[in-house]
């Protein structure tokens, strides 16, 4: 086979994220995303450990990267609402599981979901940070702290996108002008609007970015993770440049995902593993137009 490509994407560059991030046309209900999760995939070269990992930070770049990262290690990944699943051809494709969020925007989160997977992150993780750290104490986490500005910068572009996707499918009105169109569903008894814009208003108090009200809350949240988890946490701090192969280290390092965390990085840098999922996608639109 030929070799595999090397992806060299510089973590500064905005990545797509979450829902957003490849459209099947497809729904997806709850015996699917069972069938799924239950093919526990194989860990990547290097890798020893499948440790429970949350990363509860706000800032969508480096949310979208590590979901990237943790699901090319072979961890069972949620973002946001979407799972990552294998794909027929080594690749990933992108798949609904809003199960955690619908229940977040009802009232109370039912974490019963986080049981299938390895590593979660995006809304709503972070706001119930408290409730996942007492449900599973042998857990890890994972803060990935940015400038704020710089932050403000990354976390409008996703918000402008979940908002345009919202307009398109009736958010914010009644529920019968909402529109039933594949990209709006998100299985069978869940629609896009009933996570948005809720998950944006319940972590930021609106749905439209108000610069002030969400740098503050930005500020506040990454001070209390850092109180809240002791020893379980770490913070790397992305306001300070910082390689792929650093930043891997470091998580390899907490997580103790490999006896030797310099050659684990080598091997397996902190980079989007976007190309995977391109290349599945562009093999299934072949293959169904021949």
């Amino acid at each position: 086979p030929p070799p595999p490509q090397q992806h060299t994407k510089k973590l500064t560059e905005p990545m797509p994220f979450g829902s957003d991030i490849l459209d099947t046309g497809t729904e997806t209900d709850a015996s699917d995303i069972q069938a799924d999760i239950a093919l526990l995939p194989a860990l990547a070269e290097g890798v020893n450990a499948r440790v429970k990992t949350f990363s509860v930070g706000l800032d969508p770049m480096h949310e979208q990267t590590a979901a990237e990262w943790f699901e090319s290690l072979g961890y069972r990944t949620l973002t946001g609402d979407v799972k990552y699943v294998k794909g027929y051809w080594g690749g990933t494709r992108a798949e609904a599981d809003p199960r955690l969020g619908a229940s977040f925007c009802q009232g109370a989160a039912d974490l019963a979901p986080t049981q299938d997977y390895d590593f979660a992150n995006w809304l709503p993780v972070p706001n119930v940070l408290d409730e996942l750290a007492s449900t599973y104490p042998d857990a890890k986490f994972l803060l990935f702290e940015s400038e704020p500005g710089w932050w403000l910068d990354n976390v409008y572009i996703k918000a402008q996108e979940a908002a345009l996707r919202g307009a398109k499918c009736g958010c914010g009105g009644d529920v019968e002008d909402r529109v039933d169109a594949a990209k709006c569903r998100l299985g069978d008894a869940v629609h896009f609007c009933d996570v948005y814009p809720c998950v944006y208003e319940r972590t930021f108090t609106t749905s439209a970015v108000d610069p002030s009200t969400w740098v503050d809350t930005y500020v506040k949240h990454v001070k209390n993770v850092k109180q809240s988890l002791g020893s379980r946490l770490l913070v790397v701090d992305m306001e300070t440049p910082q390689s792929p192969i650093s930043v891997s280290q470091q998580i390899a390092a907490h997580l103790g995902l490999s006896a030797n965390p310099e050659a684990f990085a080598l091997a397996h840098p902190f980079e989007p593993h976007m190309l995977a999922r391109v290349s599945e996608h562009r093999r299934l639109v072949f293959w169904f137009a021949c």
